[in-house]
């Protein structure tokens, strides 16, 4: 990895000259930003930006369409394998066929890529590339327009082979890849499918026996190897050459055979496989991975020490988040008079005015939650107990109050007690292996840098709570409505008809007079004023309340059953249960989205947590 890493790419030397795609360039620039602002000028920093470099060649290479729409096939394969033999099978008919050199030869082999084609490809660069002019009536028919690519060794020891072999690959629209029957167990054909990934690739296994058994259970183990270490990779059925040197048929006969069963297996998966902007997306994609996975490597092996306090400074990182957005529901105690409080709130708002005087028993109840005992006694005369009632019921509204109040705003309070606490001491450990390794760039003592430090600082803190908040109110409310009881009309009924059944007698008494002196008085004329009204009932005051209070006890106690039951046990714990596993993954759903996230309010903080972290993302 180091000699790619430390020699100057072919693709990066002319780097600059590249149009850089807006998201890949967006990505690159980060990491080189945070490799300046973390590592300078040292030679680890130096590395980082050579492989940005190279990254950003192939990500243009895959992206541009120097072929001016036409189709571009690279042939491919390691050294000796058949691959320009092939290229020679596909232009037969043109005379230009002997111009492709073999690679078997060492005075042969070619460090360039050939193109070979009716038009050359655009930018053509006379260092890395060379031309073939062939026209299309030459060619292979393939019912569109073709380039064929001819690249050296993909596995040679050369590095400027390697890499021109590499452009080949980012170039192609479809691969064709050359093995020999007897190299078919090696590990050449896997490096170059990973290198292939996202693309269609057709195998060429060449030199076949035709008495050869065996061929058939290595070609499936082949195919296998193939879509495993390639697996956004479209791998085509393999086709078989006949080793002209033992075969009945002559080389032109065979020949003939292999470039006709090529252009049909190529055309076929182009039109299963017509989306050559997801084959693109899936090329970029494999190779950002593999970019993330070469960069991890280097700082992991270059900055041990601080690949190691990053680690531990970002597992913390990640798991805060998700354990600080726990606490949003609360401990049990405050999540429990909360959840009974609305289940009590929810069964009176289910009740309708026209249940009156239920109704309005009920929600005096729900304000004396807790001291029910102690009201029985209050409203029998006793001070001692009125008094005690006020104050439980006092009481039980501040704990609603206060249960409330944890679940909206307490979370902030915590999220920035816990940062500070549990990632105060490894940002402080980072920053004395960050000036360590600039103290051993620029000769400097660290010493000094690290005692002056200011280690009161915030480093982080927690984003997306506000996010997180209205996803619990939706969750407490769902939880209270799907808990909530079902059937409050009909037990309004029966409270109200024992409110009423109980007054009726009283009432019916009273109103019974009182129609009775209201008809007398208007019947009867020449009467004083005086004596009329003498005939209209007058209900003591005493009468009328003990009255009213023989009917509400009933009510009250039927209402404290009908409150009891819709916060029992039961609906209570499962409302608990159903707020706290939405709020898990509600916390998980917003950890994936990058919505609940720490938020480094240190820049060299978060430019060094990007930089050595970007393997995993």
């Amino acid at each position: 990895m180091d000699r790619n890493v430390t020699s100057q790419p072919v693709a990066a030397q002319h780097v600059a000259t590249l149009p850089m795609e807006n998201e890949g360039n967006e990505f690159l620039r980060r990491v080189r930003h945070a490799a300046t602002t973390v590592l300078g000028n040292s030679e680890t920093g130096r590395q980082v930006r050579a492989l940005c470099d190279e990254h950003a060649a192939a990500r243009n290479l895959i992206c541009q369409d120097r072929a001016a729409g036409a189709l571009v096939l690279a042939v491919v394969g390691a050294t000796g394998q058949g691959k320009s033999w092939l290229v020679r099978q596909l232009i037969r008919h043109s005379p230009m066929k002997n111009s492709i050199r073999s690679g078997n030869n060492l005075d042969q082999t070619t460090e360039q890529l050939v193109w070979v084609g009716p038009q050359p490809p655009a930018d053509l660069d006379g260092r890395y590339e060379t031309y073939i002019r062939v026209s299309s009536d030459e060619m292979e028919p393939f019912g569109m327009p073709y380039l064929l690519v001819d690249a050296p060794g993909a596995t040679d020891d050369r590095d400027a082979i390697v890499d021109v072999a590499r452009r080949a690959l980012s170039l192609a629209s479809a691969i064709v890849l050359v093995v020999r029957r007897d190299q078919i167990r090696g590990q050449t054909p896997s490096v170059l499918a990973v290198a292939s990934e996202g693309t269609i690739v057709l195998p060429v296994i060449n030199a076949v026996s035709a008495e050869d058994d065996a061929v058939g259970a290595d070609v499936d183990a082949f195919v296998a190897n193939l879509r495993s270490v390639a697996p956004t990779s479209v791998i085509a059925r393999p086709i078989l050459c006949e080793d002209f040197f033992v075969s009945q048929q002559t080389e032109e006969q065979i020949g003939e055979t292999v470039a006709h069963d090529v252009m049909v297996r190529l055309k076929s998966e182009l039109e299963n496989n017509p989306d050559s902007d997801r084959r693109r997306s899936a090329r970029l994609d494999a190779l950002d991975h593999r970019f993330r996975a070469v960069l991890s490597g280097l700082l992991a092996s270059k900055l041990p020490g601080l690949t190691q306090a990053v680690d531990r400074l970002n597992d913390e990182a990640t798991k805060l988040p998700g354990q600080v957005a726990q606490t949003l529901v609360g401990a049990n105690g405050p999540l429990a008079a909360a959840v009974r409080s609305r289940l009590r709130l929810s069964l009176l708002t289910s009740i309708g005015a026209i249940w009156f005087p239920f109704r309005t028993v009920l929600g005096i109840l729900n304000l004396t939650s807790g001291a029910w005992d102690r009201l029985l006694l209050s409203l029998s005369g006793s001070l001692p107990s009125l008094l005690s009632t006020i104050w439980t019921s006092t009481k039980t509204l501040a704990g609603d109050r206060d249960a409330s109040e944890e679940i909206r705003t307490g979370l902030q309070r915590r999220s920035s007690a816990a940062v500070s606490d549990r990632l105060g001491p490894l940002a402080n450990q980072f920053r004395d292996e960050l000036e360590l390794l600039r103290s051993a760039d620029t000769g400097e003592n660290a010493t000094a840098s690290i005692a002056a430090r200011n280690d009161s600082s915030q480093v982080a803190s927690l984003s997306g709570i506000e996010a997180l908040q209205e996803q619990s109110q939706f969750i407490f409310e769902d939880a209270i409505e799907q808990n909530s009881i079902r059937w409050a009309t009909p037990l309004a009924l029966i409270g109200t008809l024992i409110f009423w059944s109980l007054m009726a007698g009283p009432f019916v008494a009273l109103y019974k007079e009182y129609l009775s002196a209201s008809f007398n008085s208007l019947s009867t004329t020449g009467q004083l004023h005086e004596h009329v009204m003498e005939r209209f009932p007058k209900p003591e005051f005493a009468m009328v309340l003990t009255s009213v209070v023989l009917s509400v006890l009933p009510t009250a106690i039927f209402a404290m059953i009908a409150i009891s039951i819709a916060q029992s046990k039961g609906r209570t714990r499962a409302a608990i249960k159903q707020i706290r596993d939405q709020h898990d993954e509600a916390i998980a759903k917003l950890q994936r989205e990058g919505v609940l996230r720490l938020r480094w309010d240190e820049p060299l903080l978060s430019d060094a947590e990007f930089l050595m972290t970007v393997g995993r993302m």
